[in-house]
């Protein structure tokens, strides 16, 4: 791999240029299947019924109806198992940025 920038020859795991220091692009990582992750895009309040909804292949909307009518049939411990999947599920990650035609002088 070259640095787009000086083109010195970099390790295929570098993420910063040892010769400039120009930020390098990111591969993405391909995951075999998603994770249980609550979505930057796409959330209504934490995210939790869009991250069931992403992980399991369903409908968000379906998701949020079926806690919906949960809450009003389970006097209240559907509200707290979702408040502690709102803390014990991770944010999905923030991309990182991809550097196009970067150059320093």
């Amino acid at each position: 791999m070259n640095c787009p920038a000086c083109q010195t020859t970099l390790n295929d795991q570098a993420r910063f240029c040892s010769a400039c220091g120009c930020p390098q692009t990111a591969t993405p990582y391909n995951r075999q299947w998603p994770r249980l992750e609550r979505p930057l895009v796409g959330r209504r309040i934490a995210g939790v019924c869009a991250a069931f909804a992403n992980r399991y292949g369903w409908d968000p909307l379906l998701v949020r109806l079926i806690l919906v009518l949960c809450v009003f049939c389970g006097a209240g411990a559907p509200l707290l198992a979702y408040f502690i999947a709102w803390i014990i599920i991770p944010n999905e990650p923030y991309p990182l940025p991809v550097a196009t035609g970067v150059t320093h002088s």
